[in-house]
């Protein structure tokens, strides 16, 4: 059976959702994240994505542009070579201008792992009980493998970095297991995003910073900036940009000048066009990646759906009472 669009949709949200309730139930757990750590900022940032994208031992600048392509080998290079001074990375004794994670890099990517999963393991989660928990994480077990197995011909970049890089240990199941199989499966996106962005000839900023405006009507969850300030501090928060906000508004002027994109009173959002374009983007981006989930019957998917909703009701309610009954 065809997997229903809505159920990857759905599968996203609880992950962030996840997150968000961790972050919120436990503000001063959040706070220490990073407590120890010998960096901290944009190289600590990279750290964390290279650490968990990419196999530690090859940190190559290339690879990382090749996921972030809006970035620039220097750029990554700089933060890769302030690791280096802070002990988290070496340069790589390999052939080539690589790099790779040192024992203590690596296990400051774990303790920014066990530090989050901790958080998310501390949740009451009401209703949801430890079977729950259980076939979820199953589900998502088996999605990942299916990714893992079905590759397109384009091939699988991000997601293979992805499954060489820093690996929890995964038993025995937990909760905290449904965000870190969730990121892997984003990873096999990217590698649609960038096929289809790529066949469009679209550059990179632009297709960033109109995905991250789509997000504003279509999945608000995920939704983190309106304003070309906060489209640049998001673009740099996952690799270097040299002159941001120039870089960002450059994108931008060209989505205004295309009539993709428009002012509101809430700041920048997709026009009507836009919005159409991207929608269509999206859904062959969606298209693509779950014609290599597994093939489930109608009562898998049915369970699935019933286990996130079940799980996404109850992260609300805690969010919800942290908030003092604020909506989501």
């Amino acid at each position: 059976m065809r997997i229903p669009r809505e159920t990857w949709t759905e599968l996203q949200r609880a992950e962030t959702l996840l997150f968000h309730a961790a972050a919120v139930c436990h503000r001063n757990g959040m706070r220490a994240l990073f407590d120890g750590f010998e960096v901290d900022g944009p190289p600590r940032d990279l750290l964390i994505r290279a650490g968990c994208g990419f196999p530690p031992d090859a940190l190559q600048p290339e690879d990382y542009l090749a996921r972030y392509p809006f970035s620039s080998v220097d750029g990554i290079r700089g933060l890769l070579e302030k690791l280096v001074e802070a002990g988290a990375a070496r340069e790589s004794e390999q052939a080539g201008s690589g790099f790779a994670l040192t024992e203590r890099g690596v296990e400051l990517v774990r303790t920014w792992m066990k530090r989050v999963a901790a958080m998310m393991t501390d949740l009451d989660l009401g209703d949801v009980i430890s079977s729950d928990v259980d076939e979820l994480v199953a589900f998502d077990r088996q999605i990942v493998e299916s990714l893992r197995v079905n590759e397109r011909r384009h091939g699988s970049t991000v997601l293979s970095g992805r499954l060489r890089g820093v690996r929890p240990n995964y038993t025995p199941p937990a909760l905290w297991h449904h965000w870190q199989r969730a990121w892997t499966i984003l990873a096999a996106s990217e590698d649609e995003e960038e096929h289809v962005r790529r066949r469009r000839g679209t550059d990179p900023m632009v297709w960033f910073i109109r995905r991250q405006l789509w997000f504003i009507h279509r999945r608000p969850w995920r939704a983190r900036a309106r304003t070309l300030e906060g489209l640049a501090a998001r673009a740099t928060g996952y690799a270097p940009v040299e002159g941001a906000e120039e870089t960002c508004q450059a994108a931008l002027a060209q989505l205004v000048d295309r009539g993709e994109v428009e002012e509101s009173e809430d700041g920048l959002r997709l026009s009507a066009r836009g919005l159409a374009i991207c929608d269509e983007d999206e859904l062959e981006v969606d298209t693509n990646l779950l014609a290599r989930w597994p093939k489930w019957d109608e009562p898998e998917i049915g369970r699935l759906r019933l286990l996130v909703e079940r799980l996404t009701r109850r992260l609300l309610e805690l969010i919800q009472v942290e908030r003092g009954g604020a909506n989501e």
